[in-house]
């Protein structure tokens, strides 16, 4: 009977912190912060982010076009394309580089913690020193639970070609994230993540979401460099999800 009420306790945690927005890449989780969540199987999730950011050289103004599927049983797949209506610090193009992405639950212990396995691809199709350019990555993340709060880590191993794979030399990257999330009410939770590379600073954020409907999430928040703060980033978001996919 105990062990009964452990492992509901612990499965009630889980689902508490659950993710409804829409993570790095276009897989489950929340802006700047992937967790180890898989979209049920049928579900259908659709979001779009308003971003202003600053740099040295001016402003970037970004709304990315974010879509999760839920594939198959503990397999989702995930599109990200980043549309750029304003950049006065490159005078790029109005498309940024488009992201393939796709993930698969390896295994959920019993503890409340899961293990994923992730794939990108990066097609160059945006902006040469705006954008990364082309990569393909592989990598995972973990995510435990702590009563109501839940710890999540991410690495990834990618291959980056840069605008022309085929001409430009490949380099490899590693990327890596760990953060947490908590509900503080049943409707609203609060999110903190640090991520960087072995080709970048670290960036620190946070943010918000609030469950508006039982279909609709919101999301907002700030993500900055450590270093002397720079390149702050200001962004809000929505995230729509159906069922019958």
């Amino acid at each position: 009977m105990k062990n009964t009420l452990a492992l509901l306790a612990v499965t009630a945690a889980a689902a508490f912190s659950a993710s409804w927005s829409i993570g790095p890449g276009g897989l489950s989780g929340w802006p700047g912060l992937p967790c180890s969540d898989i979209i049920e199987k049928g579900l259908l999730r659709a979001g779009m982010e308003l971003q202003f950011v600053s740099t040295d050289n001016g402003t970037i103004f970004r709304t990315p076009l974010k879509a999760l599927w839920g594939a198959e049983n503990n397999m989702e797949a995930g599109i990200e394309i980043p549309v750029i209506p304003v950049d006065n610090a490159y005078n790029g193009s109005a498309i940024g580089d488009i992201t393939l992405s796709g993930g698969w639950l390896y295994e959920r212990a019993r503890g409340g913690t899961s293990l994923k396995f992730t794939g990108r691809l990066t097609v160059p199709s945006g902006e040469e020193n705006r954008d990364r350019g082309s990569e393909l990555a592989f990598g995972a993340v973990t995510s435990t639970t702590f009563i109501d709060f839940r710890l999540s880590m991410s690495a990834e191993y990618a291959l980056n070609g840069g605008r022309n794979p085929f001409d430009d030399t490949v380099v490899d990257v590693m990327y890596f994230n760990t953060g947490g999330s908590s509900f503080i009410t049943p409707d609203i939770l609060l999110y903190v993540a640090m991520n960087g590379s072995t080709s970048s600073k670290l960036v620190f954020g946070g943010g918000v979401e609030y469950l508006f409907t039982d279909e609709i999430s919101l999301d907002g928040g700030i993500r900055t460099g450590i270093d002397n703060f720079e390149n702050v980033e200001l962004y809000a978001g929505a995230n729509w999800t159906g069922q019958g996919f």
